[in-house]
């Protein structure tokens, strides 16, 4: 007898990390997950996440802002976030932020997050997201370009990481 074949969608959450739309009961999860990539020191501009499981909770609950979750084993091990704009003049735009636990990178779980991520921007009258890499972090902007984002500009010096000055990249990606 044939076995139907799996939507990736539907693949348990033992097998690939599933990545969904966050709920307020991931706030500690979200947390962790985002200090345990700032205590490595060279992805993320904090050394300390300096956010509550109460303001977690409610930035989950926005309904302009899109916080995504990647669930192995119900541990949080990746986390994306799309902040739209606050004020009606840049409405249209949303700033891209991700972070990934160190032994779930290269697995083309960034990729799948983003995605996820762009989609929901598209489809929520986003026209432009932006965010900011480490000139340093030479993976992730291969895969921003790779997604179609483009350098828009560059804040020369602007971070000393491990006795080392890195410039602070601005990308971009419009939606046509």
């Amino acid at each position: 007898m044939l076995r139907k074949k799996k939507n990736p969608s539907e693949v348990p959450v033992g097998e690939i990390p599933l990545i969904r739309h966050a709920e307020p009961y991931d706030a500690g999860g979200i947390i962790s997950c985002m200090q345990a990539v700032m205590d490595e020191g060279v992805f993320l501009l904090g050394d300390y996440y300096l956010v509550t499981e109460r303001m977690q909770k409610e930035m989950v609950l926005s309904r302009n802002d899109c916080t995504l979750v990647a669930d192995k084993n119900k541990e949080i091990v990746g986390v994306l976030t799309i902040q739209r704009g606050s004020y009606r003049k840049n409405s249209h735009t949303g700033t891209l932020g991700i972070a990934i636990r160190k032994d779930f990178r290269q697995q083309g779980l960034g990729k799948k997050m983003m995605t996820a991520g762009l989609e929901w921007a598209k489809t929520s009258g986003i026209k432009k997201v932006n965010l900011e890499v480490f000139s340093t972090n030479l993976r992730a902007i291969s895969l921003y370009k790779s997604l179609g984002f483009v350098e828009e500009g560059r804040k020369k010096c602007q971070f000393l990481i491990n006795n080392e000055y890195v410039d602070d990249i601005l990308m971009s990606l419009w939606f046509e």
